[in-house]
């Protein structure tokens, strides 16, 4: 009884925490919806995680620089000892006689290290592995630019999304009261019942049109929510306005090196080169130094650890080795060309990708300025609308207009509020390719 008590009363506290935590409301601006999807975008956090792994990368290929050393224990049981021939002049005799090299047993243990003391191209691939650091710098920048464009794009459209509910809630408001008069003139048989039916399903078909925005909408905040990184149970709202503000004013081409497209093509470019250069330095001589320090002991019997006397003998020694390539049967030559024939790739990339940054921006701000004009377009014909509408409506109430034209220029006015809507996210969405286009899309 006890546990089931104690079960029950930690459900509840749970509930009621959840509660809590659903019921607090989150303001989320623009900015703040961009911070939130840099810290917690899991494809952000893995590029973040590719930084310090090539961090340690570059740590490990610079450990070959120290002296390495290690100890080692080899014990051996040769059950048929290794024999050579020697002159048998040497024991009295003629002929080869077979002579035993070596014991029974045999045991080393002692110490070896090792110093690389010149390899070119060992030190041309440390600098490769700082190449490579900064690339997955550029790489992590570039994930983040990548959620920066998605979150504000989202975010667009669910302001745009709630925009439009918001516009079909005040149609609705004028609706249910133009449905109130109807009636009153309806039961006064002033105006027929299919006056009022009729604006009752035009009410009926706008509630269908906001419960499916609300649904949409639903659906929008929950990827924006995904995006940046906010339990899907969380109440957010945007508060940041989807209005019209400053106009682009620089039509100029920008400096596409600044993009961080262009600095990742750079980067590779220098990596390929110094691939190509650690290559041909495979030709050049090496030299490394080694010492070594061991006891061998060697026995017919294995009695190492009885009796007396010194059964292991000091050994030691050190040296310096110079290793010369001379022929690999044009192995480094194939794999140069394979360098030159991927730098040239790269090269043709950057240029490539050089122009299509041009033509992106060029066609940025073409859809810039012809976003800008149909917003004003649209601007003009609201206010055209909402003149017509309030005309249309006094002359209802006087009995000189028809309830279809009053519809007709309600569902007008209606149409040109949404498309203003729908023109303002057109205009964002440029703003947002030019920003791309420029390379500014952290200056958020």
């Amino acid at each position: 009884m006890k546990i089931n008590k104690i079960i029950t009363a930690a459900l509840v506290i749970f509930g009621i925490l959840q509660a809590r935590a659903q019921d607090t409301i989150i303001n989320l601006t623009l900015h703040q919806a961009c911070q939130l999807g840099v810290d917690n975008n899991i494809n952000v956090t893995n590029a973040k995680l590719e930084t310090q792994k090539s961090a340690y990368q570059l740590k490990e290929l610079k450990s070959k620089l120290y002296p390495q050393l290690e100890g080692y224990s080899d014990f051996n049981y040769y059950y048929a000892i290794p024999r050579m021939l020697m002159p048998g002049e040497m024991f009295g005799t003629t002929g080869e006689i077979p002579v035993e090299i070596g014991t029974k047993y045999d045991w080393i243990g002692g110490f070896k290290a090792s110093l690389m003391l010149y390899n070119q191209s060992y030190f041309t691939s440390i600098k490769v592995s700082r190449r490579m650091q900064t690339i997955n710098e550029l790489s992590l920048q570039q994930k983040k630019e990548e959620l920066v464009y998605q979150v504000s794009q989202v975010y667009f459209l669910c302001k745009t999304t709630n925009n439009q509910i918001a516009q079909l809630e005040k149609n609705m408001q004028n609706t249910d009261h133009l449905l109130a008069i109807l009636k009153l003139r309806n039961e006064n048989g002033v105006i027929r019942k299919i006056d009022y039916s009729k604006v009752l399903v035009n009410k009926n078909n706008l509630q269908t049109q906001i419960d499916n925005l609300v649904q949409l909408s639903q659906q929008q905040l929950g990827l924006l929510k995904y995006l940046t990184g906010i339990d899907n149970a969380g109440n957010v709202v945007l508060v940041d306005t989807l209005s019209f503000g400053q106009t682009l004013q620089s039509f100029e081409m920008p400096d596409f090196n600044n993009r961080t497209e262009m600095k990742l093509l750079d980067k590779q470019i220098e990596v390929s080169s110094l691939n190509r250069k650690a290559n041909q330095q495979l030709y050049l001589p090496t030299l490394s130094g080694a010492g070594q320090f061991y006891y061998d002991g060697q026995q017919n019997d294995l009695n190492y650890f009885n009796g007396s006397g010194n059964k292991f003998f000091k050994v030691g020694m050190i040296g310096i080795s110079l290793n010369v390539p001379i022929f690999d049967g044009f192995g480094k030559y194939a794999k140069t060309k394979q360098c030159d024939i991927e730098l040239l790739q790269l090269q043709n990339t950057r240029k490539n990708t050089s122009d299509n940054y041009s033509k992106d921006f060029t066609d940025a701000m073409r859809q810039y300025n012809s976003s800008l004009h149909a917003l004003l377009r649209q601007q003009e014909n609201i206010k055209i609308a909402e003149e017509d509408y309030d005309i249309t409506l006094q002359g209802y109430h006087q009995q000189i207009v028809l309830l279809s034209d009053l519809m007709l220029s309600e569902n007008s006015m209606t149409e040109a509020r949404l498309s203003y809507v729908n023109a303002l996210l057109q205009l964002k969405d440029a703003e947002l390719e030019v920003r791309k286009s420029k390379g500014e899309l952290l200056n958020y």
